[in-house]
């Protein structure tokens, strides 16, 4: 399939944008003027908006605590005050086991 410029605009497209020139859609493009008044705008945020600015939020906050526990389990490393119960070492095997074998199907 061969593919031809459509119009005189869109002869050279690819050395216009790689010029850092304006393309046009072949219409003449209007000087448009803003008028400043005195009223302000309102932007409405949706309630599913809301919820992903707080989860997305969240998420930085869970990042800088998840970084501040990892420091703090490796100083107790490195002290030797760093203790580990029998029963949360059963439920992380438990937790991992149960997650390779729902990958699985």
């Amino acid at each position: 399939m061969k593919i031809t410029p459509k119009g005189p605009g869109e002869t050279d497209l690819s050395q216009s944008v790689q010029n850092g020139k304006k393309v046009g859609s072949g219409r003449e493009e209007k000087n448009l003027s803003t008028e400043r008044s005195g009223e302000s705008s309102a932007v409405q945020i949706s309630p599913e908006a809301r919820r992903l600015q707080r989860v997305a939020e969240l998420a930085r906050k869970g990042d800088e605590l998840r970084a501040e526990k990892v420091k703090t389990i490796k100083e107790q490393i490195e002290n030797g005050a760093y203790n580990v119960g029998s029963e949360d070492v059963a439920k992380s095997i438990v937790r991992s086991e149960v997650a390779r074998i729902l990958e699985k199907k």
